[in-house]
């Protein structure tokens, strides 16, 4: 499988828990960091460089989840939608080379831009996923409102704990707090019993990709009020 992220925590954030679950299937798990994370101190909190800070709290959270480290193509970190023209055929050659059953990326409704670009990259590169991959589109800003929810009650506790390890970015926002409620909220319109926990996707096949980012990233520039966004991402 393959997991597309823009930043080192994003696919944490987004599809902890069932990174967690792959893993303890023995699935095999490649994750890519697009950016090198250089925005990520805002404040300048940390005393070494916050890319070296990142990258080590990035190896660390996927540990604990029992995924390998991830690949960084250490693009500018805020600028992903200025690197298309690079992320897009660096996209299409890693799903070439992994061939992956499963996909994980962005949904095209994010707020932050580098998100949106890695969405629109992802679906410029879809055509070169195999047909049968099962694409799901997670979301770290905004949840997708409908799609596939998964039970990650059993997994949840390790994705807790990754998320412990961003220390860089809890000194900013509690991300192990706003993932309980993000996850229980999940399950708001479940009546199972021992469901707490859960991660929802847009889930989709390769083939569907460019026309469901098209819609959605219509929608989300319309909803928000602002057709550019200022990303340069858009449709």
């Amino acid at each position: 499988m393959l997991v597309l992220a823009a930043h080192p925590d994003d696919e944490v954030i987004g599809a902890g828990s069932m990174l967690a679950y792959h893993a303890s299937r023995g699935h095999a798990v490649t994750v890519v960091h697009a950016t090198d994370g250089a925005a990520g101190d805002p404040n300048n909190r940390e005393a070494g460089d916050i890319r070296d800070v990142r990258r080590a709290e990035g190896i660390e959270a996927l540990r604990r989840l029992g995924v390998e480290p991830a690949r960084h193509w250490d693009l500018p970190d805020g600028q992903l939608p200025e690197s298309l023209a690079d992320l897009t055929p660096r996209i299409e050659a890693v799903i070439r080379e992994i061939q992956p059953r499963t996909l994980y990326s962005f949904h095209a409704g994010e707020a932050h831009r580098d998100h949106r670009a890695l969405a629109k990259a992802t679906a410029d590169a879809a055509h070169a996923l195999p047909e049968a991959c099962r694409c799901l589109l997670y979301g770290v800003n905004f949840v997708p409102s409908g799609g596939t929810l998964f039970d990650t009650t059993d997994m949840y506790p390790k994705l807790y704990e990754a998320l412990k390890a961003y220390g860089s970015q809890n000194a900013y926002i509690d991300l192990p707090g706003m993932s309980e409620h993000r996850n229980r909220a999940a399950t708001v319109n479940l009546d199972i019993g021992g469901v707490l926990y859960g991660e929802m996707f847009l889930d989709v096949l390769p083939h569907e990709i460019a026309e469901l980012h098209a819609m959605h990233d219509r929608l989300h520039r319309f909803v928000q009020r602002d057709p550019t966004l200022n990303d340069g991402a858009g449709t």
